[in-house]
């Protein structure tokens, strides 16, 4: 029971990890833009995916691989999908330019 707790923990510290460095290296590029609310998100999407693995049905080494690939990609698609659903920053629609009124002369 113990060596299967400890296993387990490694299993998940592992997905953690996987799941960590994109979020990571995204808000290092991107110089703070990942979004601090996004990291427990990610971590989430992250071992999520790699239970997916599994569960549908890979449970050898191929399967323990692609747990770690998974954990690492989905929350590269969160990430994606979160910066391509906002705006862009910076960027704002400037109003017409008006015409400068003219200057009554008396």
């Amino acid at each position: 029971m113990t060596f299967e707790a400890i296993a387990l923990t490694v299993l998940v510290a592992g997905w953690l990890v996987c799941a960590y460095l994109p979020w990571f290296l995204f808000s290092v590029f991107t110089r703070g833009h990942a979004g601090l609310g996004m990291l427990p998100l990610c971590l989430f999407a992250g071992v999520v995916g790699a239970l997916a693995v599994p569960i549908l049905g890979l449970r050898d080494g191929t399967g323990l691989v692609l747990s770690f690939v998974a954990a690492a990609v989905v929350p590269v698609a969160l990430l994606a999908a979160r910066r391509f659903a906002m705006p862009a920053r910076g960027r704002t629609v400037d109003a017409p330019a008006q015409k400068p009124e003219q200057e009554a002369r008396g």
